[in-house]
């Protein structure tokens, strides 16, 4: 059997469609949730903003347990029945009366995607052959392209024309296709012994943080407090510089940049090692908010956004398979969850920090600023791992962070 034919199985393509649809609504809300809180309930700014990051603070919570209980529950059925969630979820935002309500929603729709997401990955990095993870990784992570640019124009073009229902029946109906995607999908499954029942339902630190995982999850975590400023901030920079319209046209550059790096940084990773995908991605990640630091013009906002695009957006599944080929199989789920769990953090809790330095500074401050960080992130990389340099796929792989000498 080939490697193209292990790689591209219908498995493989059903993980793809639901990774998609589960962003889609996640974008799609993000975007209509802070309005809707305003007008539907008279939220305040705080608020409204809480409306729309609640979703994030769930599942930022629920991977604290996710990792550990995705292998316990089975990831098929973890899967199933956070898009069942989802499903309930779509239909209940339609009838929801009360800012309270609308909150506790959110944080349960947010723990759905937490737990769902990190069955669904840790199940894919088994599905992709080892000599192929920064490959499959890119293909996989593919469908988190389009979301960026797809749900803020599907969440603004609803409101505006049928009403916040409107969002809510199309959050309803993509949930439902991602499920009947899951009734069909097979997934491999870590198998455990009865006799070990009490040590499968006991949380221990190990089994919210994984060791192995930890190192490159903070350098992730240092490049998610960076994309929180432009994901949080764009807006209000582009209207201080009188350059609105280019906003919304950043995402889309953003979003083609993606798509077109994941089509070839995994093949780069498993050809010539790790550091061929990490180094450029994140130098052009940097580069980016220098951009937007100093952006003079529209084509300079406009550049940053396609070198946003590759840097932090071929980054992500890079890293995800520097964590899945350093851990056995039965700790993928863990690592892959310590890595959204502390990129999460970098990214939930970036914006009380960057707000503080637009209040203090100004705009072009706290993204110089961010600059700052992304550079650290890179020696920090190069210290826990880069400078092993280890292709994907061989047969022997040193943990991130591991010295030589252990």
């Amino acid at each position: 059997m080939t490697d193209d034919a292990r790689l591209f199985t219908k498995d493989f393509f059903l993980a793809i469609i639901i990774n998609l649809f589960l962003a889609i609504v996640f974008f799609l809300l993000v975007t209509g949730m802070a309005v809707y809180a305003t007008e539907e309930f008279a939220a305040g700014e705080t608020a409204a903003g809480f409306a729309a990051s609640a979703f994030v603070v769930g599942a930022l919570c629920a991977r604290v347990f996710a990792g550990k209980y995705v292998n316990f529950l089975g990831r098929r059925r973890t899967i199933l029945a956070c898009l069942v969630a989802y499903v309930i979820a779509g239909l209940a935002y339609l009838v929801v009366d009360s800012y309270t309500t609308l909150i506790l929603l959110r944080l349960a729709h947010g723990a759905a995607f937490a737990f769902g997401q990190t069955a669904l990955n840790a199940a894919v990095f088994e599905l992709i052959p080892k000599s192929r993870r920064g490959e499959g990784a890119g293909y996989y992570l593919l469908a988190n392209a389009l979301p960026p640019a797809l749900g803020p124009l599907g969440a603004i073009q609803l409101t505006a024309h049928y009403g916040f229902w409107a969002m809510f029946v199309a959050t309803t109906v993509l949930s439902a296709v991602a499920l009947a995607a899951a009734l069909l999908i097979r997934l491999p499954e870590q198998k455990t012994r009865q006799a070990r029942l009490r040590d499968r339902l006991m949380l221990r630190p190990q089994d919210i943080i994984e060791p192995g995982a930890f190192a490159i999850a903070l350098v992730a975590a240092l490049l998610g407090l960076g994309f929180a400023s432009v994901m949080t901030f764009l807006n209000g920079f582009a209207h201080s510089e009188g350059m609105v319209d280019s906003a919304s046209i950043f995402f889309v550059v953003y979003a083609s940049a993606v798509l077109a790096s994941r089509l070839f940084m995994g093949k780069i990773q498993d050809r010539f090692g790790d550091n061929v995908a990490v180094y450029p991605a994140i130098l052009a990640y940097a580069a980016s908010l220098v951009l937007l630091a100093w952006t003079p013009n529209q084509a300079v906002l406009l550049t940053a956004g396609a070198l946003a695009g590759f840097g932090f957006g071929s980054i992500l599944p890079v890293l995800q398979a520097i964590i899945a080929s350093a851990l056995p199989a039965h700790r993928t789920s863990i690592g892959i969850s310590t890595f959204f769990l502390m990129m999460d953090m970098g990214f939930g809790l970036g914006p009380l920090v960057l707000g503080q330095l637009v209040e203090l500074g100004s705009y072009r401050t706290m993204y110089a600023s961010c600059a700052g960080v992304v550079a650290v992130s890179l020696l920090l990389y190069w210290y826990v791992h880069g400078r092993y340099d280890v292709k994907q796929g061989e047969s022997r792989r040193r943990q991130p962070g591991q010295s030589s000498e252990e």
